[in-house]
């Protein structure tokens, strides 16, 4: 018997047009500062998520997912902001397995969507 192990891979969606708005509206030098500092942010959140769900303290988890939620969206990370408002409907509808599924879904595509935007902006890792 044979065991196959499967790698979730799921593209990640990264707004550039968000990206060029703010880089219009506040200049490259401050845009890329903004990222950098909202790219820091969005990680410590995703651990902090990561730790709150594996605590069952759902309601610290929720208050720190919403706040993903408007970082993520200010940079144009489209699909971090989407799976992260999914995360929230589990967590409105106290479904623990889908919670539990959608936060492991969030915490993938959260790495892959930090990485993405740190290569598009040459911003290190």
């Amino acid at each position: 018997m044979q065991v196959s192990v499967l790698k979730m891979q799921e593209p990640v969606y990264v707004n550039h047009d968000r990206v060029h708005q703010l880089n219009r509206q506040l200049g490259e030098d401050t845009t890329r500062s903004i990222l950098a500092r909202a790219i820091e942010e969005s990680a410590v959140r995703l651990e902090h998520i990561g730790r709150t769900h594996a605590a069952s303290a759902l309601n610290e988890m929720t208050r720190c997912t919403r706040s993903l939620v408007g970082i993520s969206d200010q940079i144009g990370l489209d699909t971090l902001t989407m799976v992260a408002e999914d995360v929230l409907s589990c967590l409105d509808a106290c479904d623990s397995v889908a919670t539990a599924a959608t936060t492991a879904r969030l915490l993938r595509i959260g790495e892959r969507s930090l990485r993405e935007i740190c290569d598009l902006q040459g911003l290190p890792r």
